[in-house]
């Protein structure tokens, strides 16, 4: 599955000023947050979403991976894209998450390239949001009030609909960086499985098909962060 995958070595969600000053494109399609809900969904809510992904690194790739290719010549590195989701419908995505990476957040005793260090990556991000210093509580925090990975769900039937925002450059120079939405489009498999049949990218106004599973792992805790549109419902109006 190709839709949005990358590399985040920071801490996935985009840890940087630009997201709080945007430009928010196509409100108008936007779920409708206000009567949304995912409490009778049928899926299982305490844990999140995964799908497996591997990417393939040429020249110049990031710290750390760049260390492991030359030590194995192994191009090929294991990540997890993944959603919580919330009984309110809310969505928020990690993105490119992999076992390799030296997360600020997510400091470990073992990096591997595996998916269960990736999913080890993502429960220690999960605790260190709980952090006693008031710095790591700032950078750990999943950015509540940056719509950059945060989104909406909507099942209705086994029908599945994830809308998605992410904040891109402009191609204009010093237009600065806008929210782009994306829609992924699928079906409810069980309580624990939906697949993805396509995404549309509205800032092009293009749908491609895709085909991804993701399955439910099960956690102690979520992201402790409020819903974005309606914390900030009067910018949609």
């Amino acid at each position: 599955m190709k839709y949005r995958i990358a590399v985040c070595l920071s801490l996935v969600l985009s840890l940087n000023a630009c997201g709080i000053f945007y430009k928010t494109h196509h409100k108008d399609l936007l779920i409708d947050f206000h009567t949304n809900s995912l409490s009778h969904s049928g899926l299982k809510l305490n844990g999140y979403y995964f799908v497996e992904l591997e990417q393939d690194y040429g020249e110049n790739p990031p710290p750390f991976i760049d260390d492991y290719i030359k030590e194995t010549g192994i191009h090929t590195i294991k990540q997890l894209s993944v959603f919580f989701f919330y009984e309110d419908g809310y969505v928020l995505n990690l993105r490119g998450i992999n076992g390799l990476s030296r997360y600020y957040c997510a400091e470990k005793d073992h990096y591997e390239n595996t998916y269960e260090s990736a999913h080890r990556t993502i429960e220690l991000m999960l605790q260190t949001q709980h952090a006693t210093d008031k710095r790591t509580q700032r950078l750990c925090g999943f950015r509540p009030d940056d719509i950059d990975h945060k989104g909406l769900v909507r099942i209705e039937n086994d029908q599945i609909k994830i809308q998605t925002y992410y904040i891109e450059y402009q191609s204009t120079p010093g237009a600065g960086n806008s929210a782009y939405l994306y829609e992924l489009n699928g079906q409810l498999q069980s309580d624990t499985s939906f697949v993805i049949h396509s995404e549309t990218r509205y800032r092009t106004n293009k749908t491609k098909a895709e085909h991804a599973i993701f399955q439910f792992r099960a956690t102690t805790e979520k992201p402790n962060v409020d819903n974005y549109f309606k914390r900030h419902h009067h910018r949609f109006n």
